[in-house]
């Protein structure tokens, strides 16, 4: 991931909306490291798989209903197309079931489609990286193998920390949709994101004692 950029492909179908959160994402700025996003938009699945041959990408914003893909398949594809690609999908708000699939096949996150705003946007795209990059973790040290007489050091259960993971993913959901919900001036607000900040750092925690068990 490039230090002043996070690359962000939305694949939607419907233009009007793609256009509306693509305005949402270039108006914003990742305060917490002073990056931007450059992004970029698919109205077609195979569109998007043709752009992440010649791109970077480092999250999609999947819808999973498009004129060429339906349904969890969309999602698989797009796995298999973008490994290591961070990606969040968009769901209807009856379809609760959908997201929870989503989650289970190996989104980082979802988002209800007209019921977020940019600051919400924003969080998951920060949320969804920062479990992307504890997910390559694991995974490095699942496939790490003891060398020569050094003592074998305990370690965290991978399915441990990343159902945990998930926890947090979901803790961390509601709470951004919560913050969407309060005024400026509302006096729960600094509360709600005191709780924000320190979802944030459990998980930045998991994630270093996950590397330090290794």
């Amino acid at each position: 991931m490039n230090s002043q950029a996070i690359y962000v492909l939305l694949v939607e179908d419907n233009v009007d909306y793609s256009a509306l959160l693509r305005r949402r994402l270039m108006g914003s700025l990742n305060q917490r490291n002073g990056q931007t996003f450059v992004v970029a938009q698919a109205g077609l699945l195979q569109e998007a798989i043709d752009h992440a041959t010649t791109q970077p990408i480092d999250v999609v914003v999947l819808d999973l209903d498009l004129p060429d893909a339906n349904g969890l398949e969309t999602l698989i594809r797009v796995q298999k197309a973008m490994p290591g690609v961070a990606i969040i999908v968009l769901t209807g708000r009856n379809e609760q079931l959908v997201a929870s699939q989503a989650l289970g096949l190996g989104a980082h996150d979802y988002l209800v489609r007209g019921d977020f705003n940019a600051e919400v946007l924003v969080r998951a795209i920060r949320y969804a990286l920062d479990r992307q990059q504890s997910e390559q973790a694991h995974s490095a040290a699942t496939t790490q193998h003891c060398v020569g007489e050094q003592a074998a050091r305990p370690t965290v259960p991978a399915d441990l920390v990343h159902d945990f993971d998930r926890l947090l993913a979901n803790m961390a959901t509601q709470n951004s949709l919560a913050l969407s919900e309060l005024g400026n001036d509302n006096p729960a607000r600094v509360h709600v994101e005191k709780l924000d900040q320190t979802i944030h750092m459990v998980s930045s925690l998991t994630r270093r004692l996950f590397d330090k068990s290794k």
